[in-house]
């Protein structure tokens, strides 16, 4: 009689546990920051800060730190099935150290931009603040680079992989339909990043509509806002829970919202009406509005973070042209195994 013998669960090498430390440790200090800067930020009395917290900024802040508190949260989940060798959260970390490097390496850039335009201030040495912020900004870019060498090694791959296929062999079950081991990799990390968007939207009602949008070179207000924040970000999930699907209707869409969205930045950037937008914007926030010497630099350094922000959408868009063929082959493979069962 033939004896079924179960595969040995592998364990995990130095290097992943490192790896899965580090995220845990990392989540855990970015969520302690954010409840305590909540703590302290709903404790000071807006007439004592009259314009460093405004009433519609307050909600701005709540609902980025919420976010923000929910990322970190993923992050240690994240870090700790790393370690278990789960391969979603080895995807799951990519997609985190992706964003770290690009969002880290723009806002490297835009501070020493700012620093190196702002005139000197005697009470703030430049080259202090300069070596401060390159610590704090360096320190995640540099885990960053680690966790995308680390995660797409080999030998590393390799040992999600066995560990996957031990479980499948111990505990037969069906694979997640957002995990789909057709779908390419890269692919899948757009597809991650892309449908992380929808976790904003719970946040958007309770906005106030005192804050507005930007799109095309026109600001909307009150409910407008509100409601094209909620379909800007809509459009930007929905193709991305498409890709993990494996839908052939989500490439298109996935390729169509990431020009559009670079062409609005494009948009913004040389608009005629950039200038009295910024204003308004300052107004509506009730932010004091920079004075007449400061707007020259200050509209040199807002185009430039426009125009920085065309990275990610651009990046988007080169993964989805470069993997569109093996999408669209894991896609028909989905749909014949969709129809044969």
């Amino acid at each position: 009689m033939h004896m079924h013998s179960a595969l040995p669960a592998p364990r995990p090498s130095t290097s992943v546990v490192a790896a899965g430390v580090v995220a845990v440790l990392g989540g855990s200090l970015a969520a302690i920051s954010i409840l305590a800067s909540f703590f302290i930020i709903s404790r000071i009395s807006l007439s004592s800060y009259p314009t460093a917290i405004n009433p519609a900024m307050r909600p701005i802040l709540y609902a980025t730190w919420t976010f923000f508190l929910l990322c970190a949260a993923f992050v240690i989940v994240a870090g700790i099935h790393a370690i278990r060798l789960r391969n979603w959260a080895r995807i799951a970390l990519l997609v985190v150290a992706g964003g770290a490097l690009l969002f880290g390496t723009v806002g490297l850039g835009v501070i020493f931009v700012t620093i190196y335009f702002t005139p000197a201030d005697p009470a703030v040495s430049k080259p202090l603040l300069a070596s401060v912020l390159a610590f704090i900004y360096g320190l995640p870019i540099l885990v960053a680079i680690w966790w995308l060498v680390l995660f797409t090694r080999r030998s590393v791959v390799g040992q999600f992989h066995a560990a996957t296929a031990a479980r499948l062999e111990n505990t037969p079950a069906s694979s997640s339909p957002f995990n789909s081991p057709e779908c390419p990799l890269a692919i899948r990390i757009v597809g991650w990043y892309l449908a992380s968007f929808v976790l904003f939207l719970p946040v958007l009602p309770f906005i106030s509509s005192r804050i507005p949008a930007l799109y095309f070179g026109h600001v909307f207000r009150g409910p407008a806002a509100i409601s094209v924040h909620f379909i800007s970000f809509a459009i930007l999930a929905v193709p991305g829970i498409g890709l993990l699907l494996l839908k052939r209707w989500s490439w298109p869409l996935a390729v169509a919202t990431q020009l559009l969205f670079s062409l609005n930045c494009v948009v913004i950037a040389f608009s005629s009406t950039f200038e009295s937008n910024l204003r308004s914007l300052y107004d509506d926030l009730g932010v004091p509005a920079p004075l007449a010497p400061e707007t020259a630099a200050l509209l040199r350094e807002m185009r430039w973070i426009f125009l920085i922000s065309l990275v990610m959408p651009l990046a988007v868009f080169i993964v989805l042209c470069i993997y569109r063929r093996p999408f669209y082959s894991a896609a028909a493979i989905a749909d014949k195994r969709a129809l044969s069962s």
